[in-house]
Order: structure tokens, then C-alpha cells, then sequence
């Protein structure tokens, strides 16, 4: 929450960065618009709306709701939702094939935020290892590195069309250098990769990684997603137990469930929209 100081009309935004206001007027409190919000902002947020701001007694606990972010709303929208992954490459140097685990097990384990791999190229080139784009909040960069994988980072969802066209064009660059394309097999709940190929030199990795969490916990439609099942969650708590409330009051649980559903439903098809091939992973084998 950002705060004002009436002497000098500066704002302090949530990264504590000084913004000079230009109306010295209006209430005292104010909330800039930031494209993050913590996990503890979306619970406040579904509270409000299950107890209508504090009207109505709170029911489902903030574990719950916790819960039901991270195991189901977040994987969901992960595996579903266009926007919440961005493209990005990995160089996988060669040395991996000498390393304990690849001997004994015959596979690595990308990092987490690994969603998929479209597919696997082998580096014949030596230039490639000079290529970098820079571009604001985004750097890549194929040099020498003691870390066996590159990653970046995007700042907003809005941003990803702009790196996603940058990074499409600078993929056109990568074939042009390296057409030798490699087997593989991999799996995405537990991110463990099989090189299928001889393993003659490094290799390109075309994957898609998940965005921050924070950045979907700021998204409508994720918060949609999450009310949506929250409410039919709170319907269940409220028709399965006979819950005492204040006032002597009682819930109706099937309209708080098909309120529920309804939002669900009309969440998951914008989803669709915004994301036209539901598949848009392609796996090369």
C-alpha cells in the first residue's frame, strides 16, 4: 500500500520508489498499480468476495485457499493458459552425459520452471555461442557459463507478446545455424529429459517456463478462476456440516456452488479464447 506525505505530494509505491504526485487532494491511502501481487493479496481478495467485505462471517480458512491456489488453480493455468508461459532457450552443454546422474539414471532434471520442450537442437556452429539479445528486463546470453542452463525472466504478462515476437525471430536465426534436430523424450511432471540421439556436441533447448507466480496471482482471469472454485468449495463446507452462524442464518449451498460452476465455466472458455490451440505444446520425439 502506497502512503502520501501531504508536505511534499511524494508517493512511495510498493517498491519503496519515490513518484511525485500531481493531485494534492483524496484520501490519504493509496494502492499504485503494480503488476504483482503476493499470494496473501489474492487470499484477502477471495475473502472479500466470499464474505462480501466482511458482511458475512468468514467460513473457508486461508489454508484452504492457499491450497486450492497452488494445487489446483496454478497447475491448471500453467498447462492451459497461453500467457503463462514464454518462450525462452536453454544451452545444454555436452558435459551433461559425464555427470552422476545421467550415468547412473540416464537422464537430467530441468529446473522446475521448465513447462515443456519443443524441441532439441545440436550447436554445430561456434557463433551461435556469441549470439545474445538484450532487451528491457530480458537478457540471454550464450557465452561461457559455469551454470548448466540459461534462463530469463519476464516482468508482466503484458509484456509477452513483445518478447515473444523477439524471441520468434532470434528462433528463425537459431535454425538457420543448427538444422539438426534431436530425439527426446520428456516429461513434464517430473521435468526429467532422455536424450534419445547420440550425444555428439551441446545442444539448443526450445522450452516454454512458467512466468512468476506473482504475475498470475495479478491476473483477472486467474483471479476469476480461483473465486470460482472457492465459492464452490465454500458451498460444499456449508451443505456437507450443519455450521452454526451468527444470526441464526443459513447458507444456501447450491446457489453458492452454481454461482461457482458458472464463473468457472465462463473462466475456462475466455481462457480458451485467449489461447486458441488448447495443445499449443509440441513435443518432438
Amino acid at each position: 500500500m502506497a502512503r502520501r506525505n501531504d508536505f511534499n505530494h511524494t508517493y512511495i509505491n510498493a517498491n519503496d520508489k519515490a513518484e511525485v504526485s500531481y493531485d494534492g487532494g483524496g484520501n490519504d491511502m493509496y494502492q499504485l498499480n503494480n503488476d504483482k501481487s503476493t499470494i496473501d493479496q489474492l487470499v484477502d481478495y477471495v475473502q472479500a468476495d466470499l464474505t462480501f467485505s466482511g458482511l458475512m462471517p468468514k467460513v473457508l480458512p486461508d489454508p484452504e485457499v492457499i491450497r486450492i491456489i497452488k494445487e489446483y488453480a496454478l497447475e491448471w493455468f500453467y498447462k492451459n493458459y497461453q500467457l503463462a508461459v514464454m518462450k525462452s532457450f536453454y544451452h545444454l552443454k555436452k558435459d551433461f552425459v559425464n555427470s552422476e546422474e545421467y550415468t547412473q539414471l540416464g537422464y537430467i532434471v530441468l529446473p522446475e520452471e521448465v513447462e515443456n520442450i519443443t524441441r532439441i537442437v545440436e550447436i554445430n556452429n561456434p557463433s551461435l555461442f556469441q549470439i545474445g539479445i538484450q532487451a528491457p528486463n530480458l537478457s540471454i546470453n550464450f557465452g561461457v557459463t559455469n551454470q548448466p542452463y540459461l534462463t530469463s525472466f519476464v516482468t508482466n504478462v503484458g509484456e509477452l507478446s513483445v518478447y515473444r515476437q523477439i524471441l520468434s525471430a532470434f528462433s528463425n536465426e537459431v535454425n538457420k545455424l543448427a538444422r539438426n534436430y534431436t530425439k527426446f523424450s520428456f516429461n513434464p511432471v517430473n521435468k526429467r529429459l532422455n536424450i534419445l540421439d547420440v550425444v555428439r556436441t551441446d545442444f539448443m533447448l526450445d522450452v516454454f517456463i512458467r512466468i512468476q507466480q506473482e504475475e498470475l496471482f495479478n491476473n483477472y482471469l486467474f483471479k476469476n478462476y480461483v473465486v470460482a472454485l472457492c465459492r464452490m468449495r465454500l458451498g460444499e463446507a456449508v451443505g456437507r456440516f450443519n455450521l452454526p452462524m451468527p444470526g441464526g442464518f443459513n447458507y444456501n449451498a447450491a446457489d453458492i456452488i452454481s454461482q461457482g460452476q458458472a464463473l468457472l465455466d465462463k473462466t475456462i472458455e475466455e481462457v480458451k479464447l485467449q489461447s486458441p490451440n488448447s495443445s499449443f505444446f509440441i513435443m518432438s520425439l
